[in-house]
């Protein structure tokens, strides 16, 4: 990567997390909150967004140690150029693991909602190809175009708020009813499908501007994220009763469904289609992060050539629902509690890095390569 070129803005840095974390699980979000916290999910979410901004903080001091390095530079510095490549070897393939996952839901929601009779592979084909051309130039056209999209949230918002007309906030109360100790357990759903943060791990180092500016930046995205999805599960949960919700996967695209304008008659599609400029951004933003990360391994081989080669990957990855339909839940199921550790980890490096004191000009002066 060249450095100078992909350096980007903390503005477009906000705009990077926000449009890399929304995605497929926005749609389901509001039915898997219910079955695990039922009408409580909604303080579940922000209960979620609270935890996420320690993680965050952490990442902060971590990147205050190592402030020119990403986290796959920090590990090779503290952890030895082995054990750093087996750390970027393991971050390459979740990477790309989230990629397809993000690939396949997408299939699953088109198929049902759009596009019934099209094959699944002409559905990740083109995601695929409109992935390739997003990411093969870089971060700073990755933050420019995350910009210009992000308003098509706002539209979202709206579509989904003229809904409310309808609901009956009964639905919620009692609050509190699920217990302190299941709120707090329905918590890590919500985290799971704010996956997408992670991209602050490899981008940080390639923002201008200080600290405390990215600091800011990251926690309004963080603020961003967890209060659209309060309010997304919230207006589910007042619109359906509780028996209703538990037996709707995707309870937002049923609620517009039911809504026609003179104009359009079909508003869960005009839904979809601005969703899908969500999942586009989230999946290029996996497919970016997997050739960056493989440069690294790779020994700087060109990001451009990655990205076609990650990409063929993940299509390939994409066919094996087709042989098992099992696979789907498979990758649901594991791929985001693997998330975990990756998250996480860079918590570990942190407490490494203070234990034995290490930090980047420390490294640097004991490296006698450096």
């Amino acid at each position: 990567m060249n450095r100078d070129k992909d350096t980007i803005t903390y503005q477009q840095f906000f705009f990077l997390i926000i449009q890399t974390q929304l995605g497929v699980g926005v749609l389901s979000l509001p039915y898997i909150m219910h079955n695990s916290v039922h009408s409580d999910g909604w303080i579940s979410v922000l209960l979620a967004g609270l935890l996420l901004q320690g993680v965050l903080f952490g990442y902060i001091m971590l990147f205050k140690r190592f402030k020119s390095r990403n986290i796959l530079d920090i590990a090779g510095l503290l952890f030895g150029k082995k054990i750093g490549k087996l750390i970027t070897l393991f971050y390459i393939l979740y990477f790309i693991s989230v990629g397809s996952l993000i690939l396949v839901l997408y299939a699953r929601v088109v198929d049902r909602w759009i596009l019934p009779n099209t094959p699944n592979w002409v559905i990740c084909a083109l995601l695929v190809v409109a992935g390739i051309y997003l990411s093969v130039d870089g971060l700073k056209i990755l933050a420019r175009f995350y910009t210009l999209v992000t308003p098509l949230v706002i539209l979202l918002v709206l579509l989904v708020s003229y809904t409310l007309k309808d609901a009956n906030i009964y639905y919620i109360f009692p609050i509190g009813q699920a217990g302190v100790k299941n709120i707090v357990i329905g918590s890590k759903d919500a985290i799971l499908s704010m996956l997408g943060f992670e991209i602050i791990l490899l981008t940080f180092p390639m923002v201008s501007g200080t600290n405390r500016q990215k600091f800011k930046a990251v926690s309004y995205a963080n603020l961003f994220i967890t209060l659209l999805y309060t309010y997304l599960v919230v207006v589910s949960f007042i619109y359906f009763s509780p028996e209703e919700i538990k037996i709707l996967p995707e309870p937002l695209l049923y609620i517009l469904k039911s809504y026609t304008f003179k104009i359009i008659e079909r508003t869960d599609l005009l839904f979809l289609s601005l969703w899908i400029f969500l999942v586009f951004t989230s999946f290029g933003s996996y497919l970016f992060l997997a050739a960056e990360t493989g440069t690294k391994l790779f020994n700087n081989k060109k990001h451009r050539r990655l990205v076609y080669y990650f990409a063929f990957i993940i299509f390939g990855i994409s066919f094996l629902p087709e042989f098992d339909i099992q696979f789907i839940d498979y990758m649901s199921s594991y791929i985001p509690k693997t998330s975990f550790i990756f998250i996480l980890f860079p918590a570990f490096m942190l407490i490494v890095s203070f234990l034995f004191k290490k930090s980047e000009q420390g490294c640097e002066a004991n490296d006698p390569n450096s």
